[in-house]
């Protein structure tokens, strides 16, 4: 545990979580063992302007009716270890987020820190092999997210419009041509998105 603790000193950990005295908690208790918190953000805009300065973060699936799921990709996609806590029931993951710790509540702060300690770990015994991808993705997502808005107009179907294409990049990374800049790739992948499910982006 002392070792996990020192781990944590220092660390920016990013707390999404709408529930005010739970985001209280977590922030006192992350503070208590050194660490920077990040937040706490009850909401999806509010967690992405952590983005470029999270280590680690504690996500709440249901964000104010919304999903965190769109902040976990970009996370992913940045290499920062993180872990789901809700009292959503796990079956309600996604299949490309099963294999990341998932909380309950309530837990004991051991749990949590204990989970935690596993995804970082995990983050840093192996290779990122998304790490080119993640060195583009403070230039490239935000052109990405106004390039969406320009298309659709409404900002939900934006988002939705986003999220997708990240989950399509998450999946369909190893086929990306290796001459494709990141930001051709992920337009070219939105625009195909859009013309699929367009539609749908607006339910």
């Amino acid at each position: 545990m002392d070792e996990l603790l020192t781990k944590l000193a220092g660390m920016r950990i990013l707390i999404a979580e709408d529930e005010y005295l739970l985001a209280a908690e977590l922030a006192q208790f992350f503070e208590s063992v050194g660490a920077t918190v990040l937040g706490p953000a009850s909401d999806v805009p509010a967690a992405r302007t952590y983005l470029d300065e999270a280590d680690a973060a504690i996500l709440d699936i249901n964000l104010r009716g919304s999903t965190v799921f769109p902040i976990a990709d970009e996370l992913f996609l940045r290499g920062v270890p993180f872990v789901f806590f809700s009292g959503t029931d796990g079956s309600s993951l996604p299949d490309r987020f099963r294999f990341v710790g998932s909380l309950p509540k309530p837990v004991s702060w051991q749990h949590v820190l204990s989970v935690l300690d596993a995804e970082i770990g995990s983050a840093r015994g192996n290779e990122n092999p998304f790490e080119p991808l993640r060195q583009d993705m403070g230039v490239v997502l935000p052109k990405l997210r106004l390039s969406a808005r320009l298309m659709l107009g409404d900002a939900f179907a934006a988002d939705r419009l986003v999220e997708k294409t990240l989950e399509r990049a998450v999946g369909e990374f190893k086929s990306r041509p290796d001459d494709m800049p990141t930001s051709t790739w992920l337009t070219h992948l939105m625009e195909t998105t859009l013309a699929v499910g367009g539609r749908n982006l607006m339910n």
